[in-house]
């Protein structure tokens, strides 16, 4: 699968590189999402939300159909459209609503959350294997070493979610 790992590689850093598209044609600025970091009180928050979340998309037909996270959508490297599509699906859904509300976490910040665990997790992963060396420039180091001190947790929660 190395034309895989490439792909998520291609992720990591087209989350970190900011979007030409001017920010009026959106609902997310240009670099809300590239700049983002990953908080430890966010993660908490997201783990909940998460937890909530999984239940619904396991037990409910419609996300057989169309799943929430898919590789295609993970893998898609156009992070504006892909976060735009996973923010109204979280805010619009009535179930993942009042997941994200009970978990008090808006659907624009764990759709930002999300992105950027999922990019720092793959740049983890190669630097960990040896695929690379160092974290790529472009690349956050520090939502990097974010997923290095919570790798258990964050292992745990994207395998509830079905993004392993």
């Amino acid at each position: 699968m190395p034309l895989l790992r490439l792909a998520f590689v291609v992720l990591a850093i087209a989350l970190s590189i900011p979007a030409t598209a001017p920010s009026a044609q959106t609902e997310f600025g240009v670099t809300e999402i590239a700049d983002y970091r990953l908080r430890a009180d966010v993660f908490a928050q997201f783990d909940r939300a998460s937890r909530l979340i999984a239940p619904v998309t396991r037990a409910e037909p419609r996300f057989e159909r169309e799943p929430l996270f898919t590789e295609e959508m993970l893998l898609s490297g156009d992070v504006l459209p892909m976060a735009i599509a996973l923010e109204a699906r979280l805010r619009n859904d009535v179930a993942l609503a009042d997941a994200l509300r009970t978990a008090n976490l808006t659907p624009r910040e764990y759709t930002k959350f999300t992105l950027a665990l999922v990019a720092a997790r793959l740049a983890h992963g190669f630097v960990k294997s040896g695929v690379i060396r160092a974290v790529p420039p472009g690349v956050h180091a520090d939502n990097v070493a974010f997923v290095d001190a919570h790798q258990a947790d964050v292992e745990a929660v994207l395998q509830e979610l079905g993004v392993e």
